[in-house]
């Protein structure tokens, strides 16, 4: 059954007649797509892309289980291509502008536009193995960089932005298309801030240097962070934050299970780090879903209510964070398997010395 079929399926529920999709990573999901800007009518017995000149081209080679409509001037244009009769349309409210939502209403007089969920995040939060493939792809291109960049590193040699230049540059070289996220490089007290922007700063001697980043492969992401040593001596409190937030993260991949929800794996973790006493100091949740998007559902945090099923792939990031001193964050991509998780991250995880 294709994915749009699978929507059509949810018309009952969610009590529509015409599904219309806006979002672009969604579009992706059900046709192929990959540019940017689109829209997509599923009806019981039609399906209609519709997108502008730049990608006409494009839209006839990548779009499939849809009729394609170019617009020249305006995508309302594509009326003509549409049942003329009173339909409910169902648009999700989670990402349509209220400009649009509004002219919806104005242009499409022969539908009763209504605000509805989501129904494509449920079909995206189990990958395929062919998804799955893709970002095991994009992971191991993220390993690969991280290898690389153990051996170019030198204490007071680079600025965090050189390093983050490093890594973003490999990326194209390994056959990514695009970082994920921005970059995040981050040395000594800075490493204290989860989302640390690189500064041009130069990373000294003695001093802890984290690295988050992933890539895009074939539209799918990845995402790892690392924090290292940059020295030969790191002092006891690092070694024994870096012992604790290793321990909390190996715990929730070792005993994560299907049927598990999200705030279950984010508590295995998250008890590991209280119990030392740093539970404070771990402020975020422990991880997300990754696909088309580097942040998606499930969520695996304390709102993660939806049960985690074999095919899910997420993220576990545990860390802490200790203002003034240093931030450690360790984090894998793994997929849900029928008897607990499987590691897509390659790189290690040990502590790493460079000097």
């Amino acid at each position: 059954m294709s994915r749009i079929d699978r929507i059509r399926e949810k018309f009952d529920k969610l009590g529509i007649d015409v599904y219309l999709e806006t979002y672009l990573p969604n579009i992706r999901y059900l046709t192929g797509f990959s540019g940017s800007s689109a829209f997509l009518f599923i009806g019981k017995d039609f399906s209609l892309f519709v997108s502008d000149p730049r990608y006409e081209e494009q839209s006839r080679e990548e779009v499939k289980e849809a009729d394609i409509f170019i617009y020249r001037k305006d995508l309302f244009e594509c009326k003509s291509n549409l049942p003329n009769i009173k339909l409910k349309l169902g648009v999700p409210a989670d990402y349509i502008k209220c400009s649009l939502y509004k002219k919806l209403k104005e242009e499409l007089e022969m539908f009763d536009v209504v605000l509805i969920d989501d129904p494509v995040r449920e079909l995206r939060m189990v990958k395929t193995e062919e998804e799955i493939g893709y970002i095991r792809e994009s992971q191991a291109i993220t390993d690969r960089i991280f290898e690389d960049i153990l051996k170019i590193v030198k204490p007071g040699k680079m600025t965090e932005l050189d390093v983050a230049a490093e890594i973003e540059y490999r990326m194209k070289k390994f056959g990514a298309e695009k970082p994920s996220f921005d970059t995040i490089v981050a040395t000594g007290a800075h490493s204290a801030l989860p989302h640390a922007k690189p500064r041009s700063v130069k990373v000294g001697n003695e001093t802890p240097l984290l690295m988050d980043f992933g890539n895009y492969h074939r539209g799918y992401s990845s995402d790892m962070t690392r924090t290292v040593w940059i020295g030969e001596n790191p002092p006891k409190k690092f070694v024994e934050i870096y012992k604790i937030v290793l321990e909390a993260q190996e715990r929730a991949e070792n005993e994560a299970k299907p049927g598990m929800t999200g705030k279950e794996i984010d508590a295995l973790a998250r008890e590991v780090i209280e119990k030392a006493g740093y539970g404070e100091y771990f402020g975020h949740s422990l991880g997300h879903g990754v696909g088309l998007e580097v942040h998606e559902y499930p969520r695996i945090s304390s709102l993660g209510n939806d049960p985690i099923k074999p095919g899910m792939v997420f993220t576990i990031e545990p860390g802490i964070y200790l203002t003034g001193l240093f931030g450690v964050r360790i984090e894998d991509i793994v997929v849900m398997r029928e008897d607990g998780v499987e590691k897509l991250t390659g790189s290690p995880k040990n502590l790493i010395k460079i000097f």
